[in-house]
């Protein structure tokens, strides 16, 4: 095992000669008579401890201690001082960053204990710097976004990565509040919460504001960086821009969903036009056979109702899978017609649709179609709602829909982790159709939908 190497100046010879012969079995000791030549040692050799005596002719030991920092930071430092220099021990503290004090005259025990406690801090230190130097290279060169921000959230490090997701320069990055790029402010909430009860979490989706307004899609990954007494210094984030995953994902759940509405227009089609004009003309033909009296009027009358259910039956059919109505006479009336068949005695439902809506485009109007029928389907299933309203708004550029019903809700949180199918329904027709959604619930006080669309004229 290799000595430790060890500097001790002093500008008494005699000290030096003490020194040298006290340790030189035991450590790698080189001495200097001034601080000058003790700078040159340290250019020709890797010091690990530095001794100095404070009292020196030219330039104090603290003084020396605060000039190498710059130059030879490494090197641990130990002051030799009189007892009486209570002044310099606090200038040591605060200028020369000295890891401690030996008062004159020393101790030959206790200074070899003080120079092995001094080379464990330097090999602490060395590991240190050479993961620091290692995180640093992967923090810089990753092409994925990295934030570091501290427990009140303020950043205090980033990539280049980040600088270019957000569209940020480093100085508007610097002790942001790493919260406010989070779109969705309960969403940032939960992150906070979720970082301080666990330390992590693990390819959270939010949408992401840039310093320039736009919004991107993010999967965020952080961690809490903690101390050797573990307590958590900063928190580290990772994000991978999924912005155009979602537009791909958006297009191609689009285009599923008008496949669907084509092939549930086509059956429709092919029910009323075929099994429909079927089910008629076995009506009438079974008229003529009850006016010939070849049946008796019981069996007749059998048929009939059983023809005429028929009947009805497929009318529903039709009309769940796509009403003709909105095809003939668009989705305000094709609405106020589903409230029609789902009100009843438990039930009421209010429709409320101003100013004037405006011919909208096929697959705006199936889409919101079939979110108010999932919408109404789910209060009269699960909610145990008596009341619900629907409100369509035409603001400029954007279609409102507002949904309520006032049923027995559900916790918000809960819902997050266990989304029901007819939540994901909605959110999944919503997002097709590149509008946005938000909710709210409370137990016992019913569930509100804020639904945005951008307008597509027909």
């Amino acid at each position: 095992m290799d000595k430790i190497k060890v500097l001790y100046i002093d500008d008494e010879l005699v000290n030096l000669s003490a020194f040298k012969a006290s340790f030189r079995r035991i450590f790698d000791v080189h001495v200097a008579q001034s601080a000058e030549q003790g700078i040159e040692i340290l250019r020709r050799e890797p010091i690990e401890v530095i001794i100095s005596d404070q009292r020196m002719p030219n330039q104090t030991g603290v003084d020396f201690f605060e000039s190498i920092l710059d130059v030879f930071p490494n090197p641990v430092r130990i002051l030799l001082t009189a007892y009486s220099d209570i002044n310099a021990i606090i200038d040591a503290i605060n200028k020369g960053q000295v890891y401690r004090y030996v008062t004159k005259p020393w101790s030959e025990f206790d200074l070899k204990l003080t120079i092995e406690n001094a080379y464990r801090l330097y090999t602490l230190q060395e590991q240190n710097n050479k993961l620091n130097t290692k995180y640093s290279r992967l923090f810089n060169e990753s092409s994925d976004p990295i934030l570091l921000f501290d427990v009140n959230g303020r950043i205090v490090d980033y990539n280049e990565a980040a600088v270019k997701l957000l569209d940020a320069s480093k100085n508007e990055l610097h002790f942001t509040s790493f919260y406010s790029f989070i779109k969705d402010k309960t969403l940032a909430a939960r992150i906070i919460e979720t970082l301080k009860t666990e330390n992590e979490i693990t390819d959270f989706e939010c949408a992401v504001v840039t310093q320039k307004n736009e919004e991107k899609f993010c999967l965020i990954s952080a961690n809490a960086i903690k101390n050797s007494y573990g307590e958590v210094i900063n928190y580290q984030a990772i994000l991978k821009d999924i912005t155009t995953r979602k537009q791909v994902y958006k297009t191609l759940l689009k285009t599923i969903i008008e496949t669907q509405e084509k092939e549930r227009e086509r059956i429709a089609k092919d029910l009323h036009d075929g099994l429909g004009q079927t089910l008629a003309a076995i009506k009438l033909n079974m008229d003529a056979v009850k006016s010939k009296r070849e049946f008796s009027d019981t069996e007749c009358k059998r048929i009939e109702t059983l023809l005429e259910s028929s009947t009805q039956q497929l009318r529903d059919i039709c009309f769940n899978t796509l009403p003709s109505t909105l095809s003939q006479y668009g989705i305000v009336k094709a609405i106020e017609e589903l409230i029609n068949k789902s009100s009843s005695e438990k039930l009421e439902i209010r429709f409320i649709c101003e100013p004037p809506i405006p011919p909208l485009d096929k697959s705006l109007e199936i889409g919101i179609y079939r979110i108010v029928q999932e919408f109404i389907n789910n209060s009269i299933k699960h909610s145990q709602a008596n009341e619900v309203v629907i409100a369509l708004e035409n603001k400029e550029n954007n279609l409102s829909l507002n949904l309520f019903d006032n049923g027995q809700g559900f916790i918000i949180k809960d819902l997050m982790i266990y989304q029901g199918q007819g939540l994901k329904n909605i959110e999944s027709r919503v997002k097709s159709l590149s509008g946005d959604v938000t909710f709210k619930s409370e137990i016992n006080k019913g569930t509100e939908f804020n639904i945005s669309f951008p307008i597509h004229l027909n």
